[in-house]
């Protein structure tokens, strides 16, 4: 399920461009104020699997209509600014939309925004083969030996492990969506090209005084709806709960 968040700009707004912290810290308030034991629930356990813990709902960057950067803020000016928020989870949906609506604004760090409309989107339907925009940074991370223990390192977009570990990821999440593993465990991913050599550096984001590196790149998908589904309402890759692996199908 998608929630399409349309706030109303009428002065200026200044945040740090180092918004995600603020944003993720916001959804859960909202959340809690509808249901306070399930935004804690999820705050601080989520949706477990092996040693994994998921939180399974993702968001966009803030998309604004016209905005400016000034040294490390975000000035975005008069007009509508949008911001995506996705989860299989009916309560965090209903939880967040109703919240929203009852208070009209979400804070994000210093600012106050206000709701102009929210939409919910349910029904998206796919082709066997679809295209896919990324609206925020893919993040993998992998296990690597160094100095005698084992360290997170950063997958580069181009390795064959980055791919591998999105979909050993996304099966994960498709057993905790749906409590069985896909009749089809079939995923296949390609990501354009020409766009990763032009943008092979990379985007970084700073959460909490931490460094989460990830990749924009368009891709295409063929896998079962049902993967694709889980794939859109959970986001791609790692750190989803802050705002890194948002898509969405290309129009």
């Amino acid at each position: 399920m998608r929630l399409e968040i349309e706030f109303i700009i009428n002065k200026t707004k200044k945040i740090n461009f180092n918004y995600n912290y603020y944003i993720t810290s916001a959804i859960y308030n909202l959340i809690s104020e509808h249901n306070k034991d399930f935004s804690e629930m999820l705050h601080n356990e989520g949706y477990k699997i092996g040693n994994k813990r998921f939180k399974l709902f993702v968001y966009s960057r803030l998309m604004p209509q016209k905005f400016t950067i000034d040294g490390s803020n975000m000035i975005i000016e008069k007009g509508i600014t949008r911001l995506y928020v996705n989860s299989p989870i009916k309560e965090f949906i209903s939880g967040l939309g109703n919240s929203l609506i009852k208070r009209g604004s979400m804070r994000i760090g210093e600012e106050e925004f206000q709701v102009n409309n929210i939409y919910l989107k349910d029904n998206v339907k796919f082709n066997y083969e679809t295209k896919f925009i990324t609206l925020s940074p893919i993040v993998v991370t992998t296990g690597e030996e160094r100095n005698g223990e084992i360290k997170p390192r950063t997958v580069h977009i181009t390795e064959d492990k980055f791919i591998e570990n999105i979909r050993n990821n996304l099966i994960k999440k498709y057993f905790l969506v749906y409590g069985k593993l896909p009749d089809n465990m079939s995923i296949d991913i390609k990501f354009d090209e020409e766009y990763i050599k032009k943008h092979k550096r990379g985007h970084l984001v700073n959460f909490k005084g931490v460094s989460v590196k990830g990749y924009i790149a368009p891709f295409v998908m063929r896998c079962s709806d049902d993967i694709k589904k889980v794939a859109v309402d959970c986001g791609i890759g790692e750190n989803n709960s802050i705002g890194m692996g948002y898509i969405m199908e290309k129009k």
